[in-house]
């Protein structure tokens, strides 16, 4: 079973990858193709990570004792 990452950390590593782009934007001059470029690229990540911030995400662990919670009141039920 593989491992999802959660939402927090995609978010942090969103962070800190457009942190870097943000200080490399910071040197290059503006109007050129690379400033182009990298800012589009910081502008998609922020994107991502907004539209991060605004998905609900459900744990893998509230599912596992949702389905605990059924399985017991159907097992109780049977009985």
């Amino acid at each position: 079973m593989a491992l999802a990452v959660s939402r927090d950390a995609q978010i942090a590593a969103l962070y800190e990858k457009l942190q870097h782009r943000s200080a490399i934007l910071a040197g290059l001059t503006p109007g050129t193709p690379s400033h182009t470029g990298i800012q589009a690229e910081c502008d998609a990540i922020h994107a991502e990570i907004r539209r991060l911030q605004t998905t609900t995400s459900v744990s893998p662990k509230a599912v596992l004792i949702g389905i605990a919670v059924i399985l017991l009141i159907v097992w109780s039920a049977v009985h």
